[in-house]
């Protein structure tokens, strides 16, 4: 009886039959597998480039031989609309462009020069431009000025203070480009809507403008025109402005022609005199400026240069204006007397030992907290 089995062709042929079987699975599993891949891509939208948005924060470029560093571009956050700010249509006559940037329209004009609203070409973010009138060019003094303005704003960065985003000078016309602030001025919000009436919102205004005196007196410098012209009341907060006859604290005076530094009425009484002008001026105007919110006018307000002068260096500050600052806080009243001593030696030395006078006892909010909780009781 002949044995049963497989012959060798078979088996290779079995072999041959399974490993095409084997290779037509593997085939069909990575080509679902491949599928599958495509589609959950197909699902998923495309990553593109990031870009500016029409209203992230106000950002420009500074060009290559402005000497300014540039800032990082903040991220686009949706919840927080461009500021809007007032403004009137342009003159006859006047640039449409100055550096690069379209001139949107006017925002403010001075004795000195004019702020317009304006927009780099090729950017959607609007900035605040400043450039000196154009009857003043022949002026050298009013120049360096406005150059010392650039260069000392360069410098000066903080919470409370206006950041300086490129400058330049274009066709013999100095401009600066400064990031676009909302809100008005102190001194025009205390014309449309009279002095300050919260204890909050008055002491966050105090501590704001002592930690940006701080950071300016920490690089040497002095303000010297510390008034409500130059604190913009923003919704993020007080800032403080205009730096154009700041000086060294080396004794640098840079002044108009002609004219002495400061504001009358938040000049401290050794402006008047041939004595060296340090920080503790500021600190004195600090005061004036914090009376002058809660009373609507500064407390050595009067009807004459003259009788401005006697009230300043000699009877003192009008006593109904430091009862409106008592009526509201009394500790902060306090620091304002000590800020408004005649002697720069009894007054506070500078930004940093104010805010240190100013916190003395340490309350349960840290002061950044303070300044931000105590703002929002305002109605800009």
């Amino acid at each position: 009886m002949q044995a049963s089995g497989v012959s060798p062709f078979g088996l290779i042929m079995v072999v041959v039959i399974v490993l095409a079987v084997v290779i037509v699975v593997r085939a069909v599993l990575a080509g679902r597998r491949r599928r599958r891949r495509l589609d959950a891509a197909a699902a998923v939208p495309p990553v593109l480039p990031s870009v500016a948005h029409p209203r992230a924060p106000a950002y420009v470029q500074p060009q290559a031989d402005s000497g300014v560093a540039a800032a990082p571009v903040a991220p686009f956050v949706p919840s927080a609309p461009a500021p809007t700010v007032a403004h009137q249509p342009m003159y006859q006559g006047e640039p449409r462009a100055i550096g690069g940037y379209h001139l949107l329209g006017r925002i403010g004009s001075g004795g000195m020069g004019t702020v317009y609203l304006a927009r780099r070409e090729g950017a959607a973010t609007q900035v605040a431009l400043k450039t000196i009138n154009l009857e003043l060019l022949d002026n050298a003094e009013l120049l360096r000025r406005f150059e010392r303005e650039a260069e000392v704003l360069g410098m000066v960065s903080g919470a409370y203070t206006a950041r300086v985003l490129d400058g330049g000078v274009d066709g013999g016309r100095p401009y600066l480009v400064m990031e676009l602030l909302d809100g008005r001025p102190l001194d025009a919000h205390l014309r449309e809507q009279g002095p300050i009436r919260s204890p909050e919102a008055l002491r966050a205004l105090a501590l704001a403008l002592a930690v940006a005196l701080a950071g300016v007196h920490r690089l040497g410098l002095i303000h010297r025109d510390l008034k409500p012209a130059n604190i913009m009341l923003t919704t993020a907060g007080p800032r403080l402005l205009d730096f154009g006859i700041a000086a060294l604290v080396d004794g640098t005076r840079l002044t108009m022609a002609g004219g002495g530094p400061g504001t009358l009425t938040y000049m401290a009484p050794e402006q008047f005199g041939d004595e060296r002008v340090g920080t503790a001026a500021d600190v004195w105007a600090w005061a004036c400026c914090v009376v002058c919110a809660a009373h609507g006018a500064s407390p050595f307000a009067a009807t004459s240069t003259g009788a401005v002068i006697r009230r300043i260096v000699d009877t003192g500050p009008e006593p109904a204006a430091l009862a409106a600052v008592q009526a509201l806080d009394p500790a902060l009243a306090a620091a304002v007397a000590r800020a408004l001593t005649a002697d720069p030696a009894g007054r506070p030395a500078d930004g940093a030992a104010l805010l240190e006078l100013l916190t003395a006892h340490p309350a349960p909010v840290p002061v950044q907290d303070q300044i931000t909780q105590g703002w929002r009781t305002l109605a800009l």
